[in-house]
């Protein structure tokens, strides 16, 4: 079984912005291990869907991002969390946009459609960041072939969309077991 777990949403000032700001705001975000711990304890607190996740012998990753370390050291003991670089969100570079003020969200979700549309300004291609999620994916469809294996992968959105999107590919069934903000919980089962 392979468990996808997003981050909490990571505590950071959302309101408009420009441009300038928004860069600072992007790095506060991707450098904060100040998380919304209220929506994991949700997830925590209804044993019948938390208890399977916590009490199984598994392997598990987590980007080494920030908010997704500590949501994994929330969920788990901290020793037994390891870091993986290959599991970080895909890249997010934001341009000068001159007199124009939006929320933060807005910022992010403007310029992951321009990435998608290819104008990176600097950041990773498209290409390369859904090659490295499909590596990821291939070696965790292989570790969930090996009976009773339990791999828990703590990462990012959209990294994680494509891992999940790829080993369905391979014939395995997803399912969302929890969702409060940002935090999301999915099975992955043969």
């Amino acid at each position: 079984m392979i468990y996808l777990i997003r981050h909490a949403s990571p505590k950071v000032d959302y309101s408009r912005c420009g441009a300038a700001l928004a860069k600072v705001r992007l790095d506060e975000y991707n450098h904060t291990a100040l998380i919304e711990e209220d929506e994991i304890s949700g997830f925590l607190n209804r044993t019948p869907l938390s208890q399977p996740l916590l009490s199984a012998e598994a392997t598990i990753l987590s980007s080494p991002v920030n908010r997704a370390y500590a949501t994994a050291c929330r969920l788990f003991d901290a020793q037994r969390v390891q870091r993986d670089s290959r599991l970080h969100e895909y890249d997010l570079r934001l341009s000068a946009i001159p007199w124009v003020t939006m929320g933060l969200r807005q910022w992010f979700a403007l310029h992951r459609v321009a990435w998608l549309l290819g104008i990176s300004l600097g950041a990773a291609s498209r290409k390369d960041e859904y090659r490295r999620a499909a590596a990821v994916a291939d070696e965790l469809y292989a570790a969930s072939t090996e009976a009773g294996k339990t791999v828990v992968v703590v990462s990012h959105g959209m990294f994680l969309r494509s891992v999940r999107q790829r080993l369905q590919k391979q014939g395995m069934q997803a399912h969302t077991v929890y969702r409060s903000g940002c935090f999301t919980v999915e099975t992955l089962t043969p």
